[in-house]
């Protein structure tokens, strides 16, 4: 039933609420005009006031179809406003009275037309009407000679209960569904207004807060700066803090971990600092901290208790690919005697000498990260390993390389298969026979060694060869197709001592195989995946090495 009406006075969403409620009264006054049309007939009152309401019945129809179907709204509400205003009033004076009912119907329109109006201007209208109401009354009940269309009183008496209860009930049914209508608006206008709130408190939110951490960000940490300069504020202390490393993890492991390393940082900082502080996110990897109302006993405190929190962190997160890093640096102002500004800049000075100072110390953070993962997840020999590089530095000789160019081969060697820390372990230690996508899978491994070189000054000088290692001398290898010559030589050296090497010892997946069967293989596959010439000098070398 809702519906059918909703689609009587127009759908919500082509409609505004005054041109649906002109609609409601459009319909309304429909149904009156036919209803008096029917009343008047059967009291056998005048026909000139039956045909009066049969005419204002189709005047309705009318401007109900301009409304509903040609949604021309300013055109049928100014010919209502005439209908009101003039035509009603008009047509009572001009028939000399002939009916009671008009007075009535006069008080209808009014309220039809305070419906459609707002302000000012539903009060004049309501004004205007209740005039004519109520002079048009007075001339007919005062001089009743006026009255020329009833045949007897009880006509007249039953014409005018009619018109009032009519008038009553019309009135009563308009209101509540204007009232239902209004109502309904009220509260939609009331849920989008709460909407409304929510969408600008979290604009606000996302204005002054990171949107991955929920830390502050840099507009925000700025802004208090400022207030805090111009307080000039003292007993104030500031935390520089770097994550270690982060260029690299999004390059070996991906944006998604780099994403979760933010995060787990996030909550080290929670769990040091006060809710009084301000913790803000200002770069990638960048963070810093204004505590308030402190002192330099505190700050060092702090500084403590941050470091422990990073420890019992890695600790509760042993699974993580690669342990959270952060250099800090801190500074205090106890008295005005610098800005805040060169505060940040000191705390910022401390924390890039330590970030220095751990590198130094762990002769290249990144470089010992890598070992440790190329360990456990054993892509490096083991025991193996200096057997392959004095294999490395002999073959490399003999195949004309400079002296001083071997040590890079020999971290070439150690590193070529770095990007593999990057691909899932289950393809990774697969023994069956690898699908296409998880053939393509681990064939990224040299795409993803070479943005991990790029991201070390220690592996820069071998991400070319580490991003070529896997190409063949016939152009069926990967990731560039490349041929021949165009086959770095370190590479052609690299993947034959590689690959004699992974023959000759036992693996996970298979057991080892014996020197001869080795170096037949290599004969076999030189012209195809190896420089002949190449294997050619290793087999004349290695028997001696072997021996």
């Amino acid at each position: 039933m809702d519906s059918k009406f909703h689609k009587l006075i127009g759908d919500e969403q082509a409609f505004s609420i005054e041109h649906r409620l002109l609609n409601i009264v459009l319909v309304f006054g429909l149904i009156l005009s036919i209803w008096s049309a029917f009343t008047n007939y059967w009291l056998n009152l005048d026909d000139l006031l039956v045909w009066t309401c049969i005419l204002s019945a189709v005047l309705l129809s009318i401007l109900y179809y301009l409304s509903i179907v040609k949604h021309l709204y300013t055109f049928t509400i100014t010919m209502l406003v005439l209908a009101v205003l003039v035509i009603v009033p008009t047509a009572w004076i001009t028939n000399g009275g002939i009916s009671g009912s008009i007075p009535f119907y006069v008080i209808l329109f009014a309220a039809m037309g305070s419906a459609v109006f707002f302000g000012f201007q539903k009060f004049v209208v309501i004004s205007y009407m209740l005039i004519i109401a109520n002079v048009l009354m007075y001339l007919e009940y005062k001089n009743p000679s006026m009255i020329i269309g009833y045949q007897s009183t009880w006509d007249r008496y039953v014409d005018i209960s009619i018109g009032l209860t009519t008038t009553v009930i019309i009135n009563a049914v308009v209101f509540m569904v204007i009232l239902k209508h209004y109502n309904k608006e009220h509260d939609k206008a009331k849920m989008y207004l709460a909407q409304s709130r929510q969408v600008q408190e979290h604009l606000q939110y996302l204005s002054y807060h990171d949107a991955l951490t929920g830390l502050y960000n840099r507009t925000y940490f700025e802004r208090e700066m400022n207030v805090l300069e111009q307080k000039s504020a003292i007993n104030v202390g500031v935390f520089a803090i770097d994550i270690d490393g982060l260029k690299f993890i999004n390059d070996t492991f991906g944006h998604n971990q780099g994403d979760n390393m933010l995060t787990w940082a996030a909550t080290v900082f929670r769990s040091t600092f006060r809710e009084s502080d301000l913790i803000a996110r200002i770069g990638g990897d960048e963070f810093v901290v204004l505590i308030g109302d402190c002192c330099s006993e505190d700050m060092e405190a702090l500084y403590k208790s941050f470091r422990a929190n990073i420890k019992q962190a890695n600790q509760e997160n042993f699974a993580a690919p690669i342990p959270l890093e952060m250099s800090v640096g801190y500074a205090y102002l106890g008295k005005k005697d610098r800005t805040i500004s060169e505060l940040i800049r000191e705390a910022d000075n401390k924390m890039y000498r330590e970030k220095l100072y751990r590198k130094a110390g762990t002769k290249g953070s990144i470089i010992q990260t890598l070992k440790q993962l190329l360990a456990a997840r054993d892509y490096q020999r083991g025991t193996h390993s200096d057997k392959l590089q004095n294999l490395i530095a002999s073959f490399s000789i003999a195949a004309g390389i400079p002296a001083s160019a071997i040590t890079d081969i020999q971290l070439f060697a150690e590193f070529h298969d770095v990007g593999k820390i990057g691909i899932s372990d289950a393809i990774i230690t697969k023994k069956g026979i690898l699908t296409e996508d998880e053939r393509k899978e681990i064939q990224r491994h040299c795409e993803i060694g070479y943005r991990i070189a790029q991201s070390s000054t220690d592996l820069l000088p071998i991400a070319d060869w580490i991003l070529k290692h896997h190409e063949w001398w016939n152009g069926e290898g990967y990731p560039l197709g490349l041929t021949g010559q165009r086959i770095p030589l370190e590479c052609r050296i690299v993947a034959i001592a590689d690959a004699y090497d992974a023959m000759t010892n036992d693996r996970p997946y298979r057991s080892a195989i014996s020197h001869e069967a080795a170096i037949l293989e290599l004969q076999r596959c030189a012209g195809s995946q190896f420089d002949p010439h190449l294997v050619n000098i290793f087999t004349s070398i290695v028997k001696p090495l072997d021996n």
